[in-house]
């Protein structure tokens, strides 16, 4: 699936047109570039096996009151349904979120931690989530629910 992505950090901008700045580092929108191959999707997959089972985010989400705000909703992903190993040579090192293709968050991982990251958003009307699991060795996956 066809992407931006921030030449510095690698962040996937889900919209057809750069962002002015790159949310997850600052880089200015010059850095953005269009990759063919920017993302991996369940429809991408010809036959789903082990890599696969252990790079597709699978998304949760509950009616909570996690940020104080009556409506509020938290997001969940686990990155794999088979757990992605978290090993200083192959791990997940960052979860980005998106609510219609719009940036709401993300989290950093280092190995020592699980893939598997939380974030609470707002009473927002939204029609789409988007996860993106980032593998340092098996590139870019993306969910959506």
């Amino acid at each position: 699936m066809k992407a931006l992505v921030c030449s510095v950090c690698g962040y996937v901008h889900l919209q057809n047109v750069a962002p002015d700045t790159c949310p997850i580092c600052g880089a200015p929108s010059k850095e953005f570039s269009l990759k063919e191959d920017a993302l991996k999707t369940k429809d991408d997959i010809v036959t789903v096996g082990e890599t696969e089972k252990k790079h597709l985010p699978v998304i949760t989400i509950e009616n909570k009151n996690c940020c104080g705000d009556q409506g509020c909703k938290e997001i969940r992903a686990k990155i794999g349904e088979l757990i992605h190993p978290m090993k200083p040579e192959h791990f997940i090192f960052k979860i980005v979120f998106y609510a219609d293709k719009n940036f709401i968050g993300h989290i950093s991982l280092t190995p020592s931690l699980n893939p598997i990251g939380t974030i609470c958003i707002g009473n927002v009307e939204y029609k789409k989530i988007s996860v993106v699991a980032h593998c340092n060795i098996h590139g870019n996956w993306i969910s959506e629910i």
